[in-house]
């Protein structure tokens, strides 16, 4: 019988690893590999010692293909991306006939980040918060453009690989952007303007259906909403915004996403489109909805 694959970073948090649970359940056979394990060599792909036998694979399941390796000296985390070997795979994949969650979008798409969604969002019409990106972070052509481009204090900085809240800063002030600026010159970072809110909503969209929106708000004194960095999430139904979701992820082409969204007087804007999302929050607010259960039938769907 063939196998689901799973290829993630090994930390209990994942949500591919919450998907496991539900596999044994149903007794679905799989296979579970950290990226750490995975090697290439010609057209052969190892997990450890073991080259990986694709005509027993139906299916491939990926978590985030970027993971921290920790130098024990000094306790430093070294990031490690693995988006060309990410797409290399997706190329195998797809010469075999195996399916994976988003895998056409990401063939179009291979380098996708916070840079590569502004202009996902601009050619697709997607209501977004207006975002700039620069390749070199020269002060004078960082203050240059902000100013022309009608950018006004509050900024919000962002590192283009970022995720759950981390690696984005607040710039209240010329002296804040002049300080935050002055060692990045080849930070892939973007600018957005901040828009003051009370929540933000995290939609979550599998198979062309919302499963659920949870609205975050920040703890008291903070600004960020993310789950992951103490904010308070609640369940909360808008239907209005469950149709945006879905017809987002049908603008991009994508099957499953979590969406961050804002709501505003001119109505929803997108904070960002999240491929790869942790499930602790969600699952917090709808403890009644299995969402690995529901990725597994979508996968049973497509193969």
């Amino acid at each position: 019988m063939k196998k689901i694959l799973l290829i993630g970073i090994g930390e209990e948090s994942s949500s591919k690893q919450q998907i496991i649970p539900t596999l044994n359940k149903t007794n679905i056979p799989h296979i579970y590999a950290k990226w750490s394990e995975l090697s290439f060599f010609k057209k052969d792909v190892y997990i450890g010692k073991n080259k990986l036998n694709l005509r027993k694979i139906n299916s491939v399941i990926f978590d985030i293909f970027r993971f921290p390796i920790i130098k024990k000296t000094s306790g430093v985390e070294i990031p490690f991306n693995l988006e060309n070997e990410y797409s290399v795979l997706l190329d195998i994949l797809k010469d075999k006939n195996i399916y994976t969650p988003n895998s056409k979008f990401f063939q179009q798409y291979p380098f996708y980040n916070k840079f590569s969604q502004m202009h996902i969002f601009a050619s697709r019409k997607i209501p977004a918060i207006p975002t700039i990106h620069f390749c070199d972070n020269k002060k004078e052509r960082v203050f240059y453009f902000l100013k022309n481009q009608g950018f006004h204090f509050p900024l919000v900085a962002k590192e283009s690989y970022g995720g759950g809240g981390s690696s984005v800063w607040k710039l209240k002030n010329e002296k804040e952007l002049a300080a935050f600026i002055e060692n990045r010159r080849n930070t892939n970072t973007i600018f957005q303007p901040y828009v003051k809110n009370e929540a933000d909503y995290r939609a979550l969209v599998v198979g062309g259906k919302c499963l659920g929106i949870m609205k975050r708000s920040a703890q008291n004194g903070q600004w960020k909403n993310n789950y992951s960095l103490g904010g308070h999430v609640e369940k909360y139904s808008n239907s209005k915004m469950s149709r945006f979701a879905v017809g987002v992820c049908k603008k991009m082409g994508l099957e499953l996403a979590g969406l961050d969204i804002l709501s505003t007087s001119n109505g929803f804007l997108i904070i960002e489109v999240n491929l790869f999302f942790g499930l602790d929050g969600f699952q917090s607010v709808y403890p009644k909805i299995n969402v690995a259960e529901k990725i597994i039938q979508l996968i049973s769907l497509n193969i």
